[in-house]
C-alpha cells in the first residue's frame, strides 16, 4: 500500500514539473528570445527540478529510488501533457496577451497624458524667463 501512496505522489510530482515547464513555454511565446536563453531557462529548470525531486523522494520514501518512483513521475509528465498541456498553454497565453495589450494602452494613455502636462508646463516655464528679465 506504502508503494501506491508514493507512486501517487510521483505522478502528481510529474504533472506539476510539466506544468512549472508550461509557464516557461508561455513566457517564450509572449517574450521570444535567442537560443542561449532558452538553453540557460532549460538547464535552470532541469537543475531546480532535479533539487525538487530528490528532496521530495528523500522526503516521501528516504531517498530510495524505485522503478514505480520513475514510472510515476514519467507517466504525470505524459498524461499531463497529454491532455491538459494544450489548454493550459492556450489559455495562458491568451490571458497574458490580454494583459500585454492592456498594459501597453495604459502606457500609451500615461505617455499622451504626460505629454499634454509638458506642455502646459513649457508657457508657464516661458513666462518666468520673460519675468525674470
Amino acid at each position: 500500500m506504502e508503494e501506491g501512496r508514493i507512486f501517487v505522489h510521483f505522478f502528481l510530482f510529474g504533472m506539476i514539473a510539466f506544468a512549472a515547464y508550461d509557464g516557461i513555454r508561455v513566457v517564450r511565446r509572449i517574450f521570444p528570445h535567442g537560443i542561449f536563453m532558452i538553453s540557460l531557462e532549460d538547464l535552470v529548470y532541469w537543475m531546480v527540478i532535479s533539487v525538487c525531486f530528490f528532496l521530495h523522494l528523500c522526503q516521501v520514501n528516504n531517498g530510495k529510488i524505485r522503478g514505480y518512483v520513475l514510472l510515476g513521475s514519467l507517466l504525470g509528465a505524459w498524461i499531463y501533457y497529454s491532455f491538459c498541456s494544450r489548454f493550459v498553454m492556450r489559455y495562458l497565453t491568451e490571458k497574458i496577451h490580454y494583459l500585454k495589450k492592456r498594459l501597453k494602452k495604459f502606457r500609451e494613455m500615461t505617455t499622451i497624458k504626460l505629454n499634454k502636462l509638458r506642455k502646459r508646463k513649457k508657457p508657464e516655464e516661458s513666462e518666468k524667463e520673460h519675468e525674470k528679465n
